[in-house]
């Protein structure tokens, strides 16, 4: 069977169309349709894979965009189809698919068929926004730098550096901004479109059922939001007050967010992908033996690590479900951020494999998108400890807590006040924003919403900066309304850490056992197996902040 080939696929579904279904028989059919659809993802995901590796590889693209354009409209056609067959069989029961059902069904609310090609005009923008992300360099003091080797040296202690590194940055994006407001545009007009078609009031409604939020609303969403103002923003003033006083300025710049405030060099654990691998590795074999071996066997094949010109941005994990092999892409330049990024989506390659190892279905790998990340989160709370030189790591006493507060404050305090403004945005963005709304607007309400949830950065005379500053957030792009999963995510994985606090052994036993479960739970019972609460209010996000304060003190 060739993937890249819909005369190939086409008899295959065909042959699932027309077989017989009943509850006898349902399970065995489920899984011939389990493994058709593993064979059609890993073929996606392994085309992607080339294609975010070399953006200016060509045959890459292509093939990629044969599957986007030809072979995937037609895949979700047949999918419909047995996903039809599959939601009037009556009588049938088994606990291990009653939440792939629910998604079936929420999958047959929202399909329209107009909107394939529309859903291919978005896959094609997506493809040329990565395009003119990875080919961002600036060039200072004499050295080329890629986007990320620019972002970490926002974290030299020379102040003049950072400002001039932040400010060729600016203009590098001034250069590409025309492009992305048009794309971004067009982006919105698709998805307000595919909504009108589907019969929704809005595209949040349609959205809430296509990412299968079942657990909570955009009204727990807003009352998250209204959470984090109250108890997270005073905490993020407070702590950055206290910086500009140690580091002699009247206020905190946005190349100033990022740098040790007692003056110190960047932690700088690495200096070759190698070195990384390797100390990854020892991190998270001290935490689990199992880890260490599951890491040890993606090194073999499945990293792609450094940074490099025509190399897509970001970093992200991918399965191959057919072969069962986890994948991580991202753009390392020796920060301790990449070692942050690693037990991320280290975090992301576990739950996949231990997923994986469990179930059988295609549908039941992985889990809601919200406890994936906890997955990844909770990973890089679990793994602290074990950066520790006296644990096998790599970072003596001082530098470990170090890492640990900076994590702490850029992970916690400074990242769920942003991932407020983010969410916040896209729902003013596809359901309140006027239906003729500019690029001015769009970029006022931003503006708007930063100064609300991020005001301890002083952004005077760079106003206009700050508003076109969403336009570097890659999810607002290519992932619309996915950026509220951080936030719950993060909200789990502070539980998982004060479990770990009080027995490391238990909380690592039960997160894999939730890990494990994949998608066969919904997501507030994903957090009950894992040991933690799903809530919203500012009372539970309170309780987790004093424990944050009391780390960073």
């Amino acid at each position: 069977m060739n993937p890249h080939d819909w005369n190939s696929l086409s008899p295959q579904f065909s042959s699932l169309e027309n077989a017989p279904l009943t509850t006898e028989n349902a399970r065995a059919w489920l899984q011939d349709w389990s493994d058709l659809e593993a064979i059609i993802t890993e073929a996606t995901s392994r085309a992607y894979r080339a294609r975010v590796e070399n953006t200016a590889d060509q045959a890459a693209e292509t093939k990629y965009m044969n599957l986007v354009e030809n072979i995937l409209p037609k895949v979700k056609v047949a999918q419909n189809i047995l996903e039809k067959r599959f939601a009037a069989l009556e009588g049938y029961f088994d606990p291990e698919t009653l939440e792939f059902q629910k998604r079936t069904r929420a999958n047959l609310a929202i399909f329209h068929e107009s909107n394939i090609p529309l859903e291919v005009e978005e896959s094609k923008l997506d493809v040329e926004y990565d395009k003119l992300m990875s080919d961002i360099s600036i060039s200072v003091r004499g050295e080329e730098l890629t986007l990320y080797g620019a972002m970490a040296k926002l974290l030299e202690p020379d102040r003049a550096l950072r400002q001039e590194v932040h400010e060729k940055l600016v203009l590098a994006w001034q250069a590409i901004r025309p492009k992305l407001e048009k794309m971004f545009l067009e982006l919105l007009r698709l998805r307000r479109q595919k909504a009108k078609n589907a019969g929704f009031a809005n595209f949040r409604e349609m959205t809430w059922l296509a990412k299968s939020r079942f657990d909570y609303t955009p009204e727990d969403c807003q009352t998250f939001h209204q959470s984090i103002l109250s108890k997270v923003v005073p905490v993020l003033k407070k702590t950055f007050e206290k910086h500009a006083k140690l580091m002699g300025i009247e206020s905190i710049r946005p190349w100033d967010a990022a740098v040790s405030p007692h003056g110190l060099e960047p932690l700088r654990p690495f200096k070759t992908v190698a070195e990384l691998e390797q100390q990854t590795n020892q991190v998270f074999a001290g935490l689990s033996a199992e880890f260490g071996q599951m890491f040890a066997t993606m090194r073999q094949k499945n990293l792609d690590l450094d940074s490099r010109k025509s190399k897509a941005p970001g970093g992200f994990c991918d399965f191959f479900n057919q072969s069962g092999e986890a994948y991580i892409f991202m753009n390392a330049v020796g920060t301790h951020d990449d070692i942050q990024t690693m037990l991320h989506e280290g975090g992301h390659a576990f739950h996949a494999i231990l997923s994986h190892q469990q179930q059988q279905l295609v549908w039941n790998y992985h889990g809601p998108m919200e406890f994936c990340e906890v997955a990844s989160m909770g990973m890089e709370m679990l793994a602290m400890p074990y950066l520790e030189q006296s644990k096998g790591g790599i970072y003596t006493p001082m530098e470990s807590k170090r890492a640990q507060a900076e994590h702490l404050l850029d992970s916690v305090v400074g990242f769920l006040p942003y991932m407020a403004c983010v969410d916040a945005f896209q729902h003013w963005l596809y359901v309140d924003a006027p239906e003729d709304v500019n690029i001015h607007a769009i970029n006022q309400k931003w503006a708007e919403l930063h100064r609300t949830f991020l005001p301890h950065l002083d952004y005077t005379d760079l106003e206009d900066e700050r508003a076109f500053r969403w336009q570097r957030q890659g999810h607002i792009f290519s992932s619309p309304f996915y950026y509220i999963e951080y936030g719950i995510a993060q909200v789990g994985a502070l539980q998982v850490w004060q479990n770990a606090i009080q027995d490391e052994q238990k909380a690592v036993q039960m997160y894999c056992q939730a890990l494990s479960l994949g998608y066969t739970k919904g997501l507030k019972e994903l957090f009950g197996a894992a040991g933690l609460t799903l809530a919203f209010d500012s009372s539970h996000l309170g309780s987790l902040m004093n424990l944050v304060e009391a780390a960073l003190e």
